[in-house]
């Protein structure tokens, strides 16, 4: 009879009623789900319409005409403050497939994990696609883990999924650092203890909201089977920056709010956490404590290297000898600064304040070749490079040569960190 409060929150999306039932048509026990949806949506969008739920006892829908959503972020809030002491929380987009009696399982599987004395735990992890042009046709049957990729130069952290090693042979859930916004299963005080922040807007949200729910003495684990399917790449679907006008503005503050939050920027005190109220660190475990269980040092933006070799959590040995200062960066290069067909090198370098070169990496003619191949509706070319310092590069110049041409004008600019 335990109920489960199912968060999903959803921008003018397709998938929105097939989610709702596949959720329910596989649910052991349906009529124990409380389906909360922030519902954003457009009158042009014939396809977007809740009719079938509308008189649905077990749901609530927050009708938020478009023009008036604010990103995802806060459409969660909203649905936490319709929470009302449900035994469980079920964190979801609006774009999923589920497996037979996910509910019974999910719920058996916190049991499992409480009984072996991980009294608060959380499920989360980056599901395996699905593809609703072809469904189920097409579903990825492979565990996937949530790993960290890189501090941004805004510096929130950037996560991506990778194959979970050694998944077939598990019999349990594994530690994890992270949260995925898109699958969280948990026990219902996690809604009024680790509150959505409203005032974040996309990046930075799930390291963020893994790093509180860690301070309020909650266990993070990375389920060892598959549960539910996530569509990821949503081709010609809207999303919200595509609608806002303002969303750039309401990017870098969230930014500057996440490095509030860790105490990134100089001069920033914990007094000034304080000010983030509810949306601060718990009480039960220390910032620090999370940092050395998940191999991560936020004021300096360091990654341990057991972290950067995905090995699970915590981190074993020496936490500080371990800690090193990966900088990775992605220069975007507009293709229609690249006229000619025959370039031979790019000098590629990344500089300080000063116009000094701290790192040089040139592009080959293969590598070039590929660059311009990779994506021919792509107007920018997205030139990755890595490298382990302490100083933070301020700009990045590219210097392209030409066979015929020589060397051409040289592309230059300076690295956002706001």
């Amino acid at each position: 009879m335990a109920k489960i409060f199912v968060s999903i929150a959803a921008y003018r999306d397709p998938e929105l009623l097939p989610t709702l039932n596949d959720l329910i048509a596989n649910a052991k026990n349906p009529k124990d789900l409380v389906i909360c949806i922030a519902w954003q949506h457009a009158e042009e969008d014939t396809w977007d319409t809740l009719d079938k739920y509308k008189k649905d006892k077990r749901f609530k829908i927050i009708d938020i005409p478009y023009q008036e959503a604010k990103g995802v972020c806060d459409a969660r809030n909203l649905i936490q403050q319709q929470y009302d002491g449900e035994d469980y929380y079920f964190q979801l987009d609006s774009h999923h497939r589920f497996i037979k009696d996910w509910d019974q399982e999910l719920k058996e599987m916190i049991s499992y994990l409480q009984c072996r004395g991980y009294y608060k735990p959380v499920l989360s992890t980056y599901l395996p696609s699905y593809f609703p042009d072809k469904d189920p046709d097409g579903r990825l049957h492979e565990v996937w883990s949530l790993n960290i990729d890189r501090f941004m130069p805004a510096g929130a952290i950037f996560l991506r999924p990778q194959g979970l090693d050694g998944w077939r042979q598990m019999k349990e859930p594994v530690f994890s650092r992270f949260l995925s916004a898109h699958f969280i299963f948990t026990i219902g005080k996690f809604v009024t203890e680790v509150p959505y922040d409203p005032n974040l807007y996309f990046h930075g949200e799930e390291s963020s909201l893994a790093a509180r729910a860690y301070t309020w003495g909650y266990d993070l684990f990375n389920p060892h089977k598959i549960y539910a399917w996530h569509e990821y790449t949503r081709e010609g679907k809207k999303k919200h920056w595509d609608d806002s006008q303002d969303w750039k503005a309401k990017d870098d503050a969230s930014y500057a709010r996440f490095r509030k939050l860790f105490g990134m920027d100089p001069g920033c005190t914990p007094c000034q956490r304080k000010l983030l109220g509810p949306y601060g660190f718990g009480m039960v475990r220390t910032l620090e404590a999370f940092e050395r269980y998940a191999g991560l040092k936020f004021a300096t933006r360091q990654i341990h290297k057991q972290t950067l070799l995905h090995k699970l959590p915590p981190i074993e040995g020496d936490y500080e000898s371990g800690l090193c200062n990966m900088i990775k960066v992605c220069i975007d290069v507009y293709k229609g600064s690249l006229p000619e067909t025959d370039y031979d090198l790019f000098a590629v370098a990344l500089i300080d304040e000063k116009g000094a070169d701290l790192y040089r990496n040139d592009c080959s003619e293969s590598e070039i070749k590929g660059l311009l191949n990779a994506d021919e509706n792509d107007k920018f070319i997205h030139i990755w490079r890595e490298y382990e310092d302490t100083r933070q590069p301020h700009s990045w110049r590219v210097w392209p040569h030409s066979k015929s041409k020589g060397w051409m004008e040289k592309i230059e600019q300076v690295i956002s960190y706001e």
